[in-house]
């Protein structure tokens, strides 16, 4: 190694350079700062016969310098101070070439990708590339990944279309899938990394993906009908990728009769710069992916670089796909053996009805998993609208003293200064048994400890729990199921409501006038012309608190009062039964 000055005509441009993109406006800048201060930095060459030097690094300060000699702005024979290495081979060379970009900051990822493979293709190790480069390993093997990018993915990091997280993401996908996703992008569909990654990683089985033939296939499909493309889907993944898999093998086996050779790769994305086109007169081989998603993909005609096997095995694999420790059981598998257990467990259930009330009540109290557990109580949000109230109506008491007794008999009452962990306190102990999620062993064995008779009672007050008018937004005066078990029951809401200043607050002062008309209350009070709507609320609520408990041989006016019901808190029509009682104050209100 030694230093010189050589004239500029006895230098010869680089034969290649890990720099694929330069742009001609720093080359132009690069030239005034030469035609000002000179060459500051010495350009790396090697000697070549008839003294003539070929450039190995320094490909800028070459090109401004011909482009001040090509406007006579210096001489042919300008002197240009180099740095001569001796006995250099085009791998040295390249390497080197590599290593001076790399350690500037202006090289692009693609570069460097495609100058990492390049080393490694002639016998060098990923440890050798990341000494020279002051990279880690990993840093070279992500940019490896990218010299698998398709030409016009390479291109849209080169011009900043994407940037390198999109870039890392494509690498999972084919050829044919980074295509698409840029075409994507160009049509205005913005995605990032991660939505990349997961439209390559996620991607479900589609007919259009098989290689094998369908008739193969006993699943079932599923079209989505509003999809451009691929829009059929097979609903038995595992059965896919068997048949997949078993496809890729024959076509493997078939292909092996005639080409070079066949490897093959089961990886997210193929280390696809391990090989190059076969050139005239080579024998070409073919090498198939098949991607964890079901994704075939084929290349023939390929020839093997002179990649070391130890580093073809560290690269085998992306280091951008997601790794997954290889499971005892294949996925299938698991839901094979777990059916066969849950079909057993079902059919000793159907014989063992006590152990079937305790399951039936776990699961109606998520005792089991929001998975497993498929069946699950929603308490009637009547429970609710009471809840915290003071003056809660005597029906909601009782419905939540029911739910506090099972409560207490299964050990699971909170404590008095009991807070949550986090969230609200809940609204009663109805919410408890039936909101919120719990230990589904602990709790199977606090229902083991049930009588007979108590576990028939919790199991029908869950279910109790979650019945009721089917919509509380709506006046329910049809043959619903609501109705006719009120009327089995023989339900008489003057048991269990009296009219309030709620309800009484929410009606029309003429609608509060037929009220006081129906129900006998204008015996006791004046004239209903004197009362502003606020005093008719008033003295109505104090006229159905005293009649409330009205004895039969009572006055007129005060049995009015005891029986005086809206249409709205009646249970519909009897079964079967074409009566219209709507009375006049139920009748709709002109605007006040």
């Amino acid at each position: 190694m030694s230093n010189q000055l050589v004239p500029l005509s006895q230098l010869l441009p680089p034969t290649s350079n890990p720099r694929k993109r330069i742009d001609p406006a720093g080359i132009e800048g690069l030239a005034r700062s030469i035609q000002t201060d000179g060459v500051l930095q010495n350009l790396v060459v090697k000697c070549l016969k008839g003294d003539r030097f070929r450039v190995v690094t320094g490909e800028r300060r070459y090109r401004a310098l011909k482009l001040l000699e090509s406007r006579g702005e210096i001489e042919t024979d300008y002197r240009v101070p180099v740095e001569v290495r001796h006995g250099l081979k085009p791998a040295d060379a390249q390497r080197i070439a590599l290593v001076e970009n790399v350690q500037r900051e202006a090289l692009d990822a693609i570069d460097e990708a495609d100058g990492f493979a390049a080393l490694l293709q002639k016998g060098a190790t990923l440890d050798d590339v990341a000494a020279q480069t002051g990279l880690s390993t990993t840093t070279v093997k992500r940019r490896l990944a990218l010299a698998g990018l398709c030409a016009e993915a390479k291109q849209a990091v080169r011009d900043g279309s994407i940037g390198l997280g999109i870039a890392e993401a494509l690498t999972l996908g084919t050829h044919e899938q980074q295509a698409r996703i840029l075409a994507d992008s160009a049509d205005g569909i913005w995605f990032d990394a991660d939505d990349v990654r997961a439209r390559l990683i996620e991607e479900k089985p589609s007919v259009a993906m098989a290689v094998f033939p369908l008739e193969r296939y006993s699943g079932t499909f599923t079209s989505d009908l509003f999809a451009e493309a691929e829009a059929t889907y097979f609903d038995d993944a595992p059965q896919f990728h068997a048949l997949q898999r078993r496809a890729v093998e024959e076509l493997a086996a078939e292909r092996s009769k005639t080409a070079a050779f066949v490897d093959l790769f089961d990886t997210q994305g193929a280390p696809w710069w391990h090989y190059r086109a076969a050139q005239d007169g080579e024998s070409g081989g073919v090498v198939i992916n098949l991607t964890p998603a079901g994704r075939v993909e084929v290349r023939d005609g390929l020839v093997r670089h002179e990649v070391q096997r130890a580093v073809a095995a560290e690269t085998r694999e992306s280091p951008l796909a997601v790794r997954r420790e290889r499971p005892e059981y294949p996925s299938w598998l698991v839901r094979h053996m777990a059916a066969h257990k849950t079909l057993a467990v079902q059919t000793l259930l159907i014989a063992a009805r006590r152990t079937a009330r305790e399951v039936a009540v776990v699961v109606l109290m998520r005792g089991a998993d929001g998975h497993h557990g498929r069946v699950s109580v929603e308490a009637h949000p009547a429970l609710a609208l009471f809840s915290g109230e003071d003056g809660r109506p005597r029906s909601h008491d009782a419905v939540e003293a029911a739910a506090a007794h099972f409560e207490r008999m299964l050990g699971l009452a909170p404590a008095e200064d009991d807070e949550p962990a986090y969230g609200p306190r809940s609204r009663g102990a109805w919410e408890r048994l039936v909101g919120e999620p719990k230990d589904g062993a602990d709790l199977y064995e606090r229902v083991k400890r049930l009588s007979d008779e108590d576990l028939d009672g919790l199991h029908l007050l869950l279910t109790i729990l979650a019945f009721g008018q089917g919509d509380l937004d709506a006046i329910d005066h049809g043959d619903s199921l609501f109705n006719r078990v009120a009327h089995d029951l023989a339900v008489d809401m003057r048991d269990w409501w009296r009219p309030d200043e709620t309800f009484l607050g929410g009606r029309t002062r003429d609608q509060l006038c037929a009220i006081a008309m129906e129900s006998g209350a204008t015996v006791s009070m004046a004239r209903l012309s004197d009362y502003k709507k606020s005093g008719l609320v008033t003295a109505l609520a104090k006229h159905f608190e005293r009649t409330a408990d009205t004895r039969d041989d009572a006055q007129d006016w005060q049995i009015k009062g005891r029986d005086w019901l809206p249409g709205a808190m009646r249970f519909g029509p009897e079964p079967n039964a074409n009566v219209d009682d709507t009375p006049e104050s139920e009748m709709p209100a002109a605007a006040e």
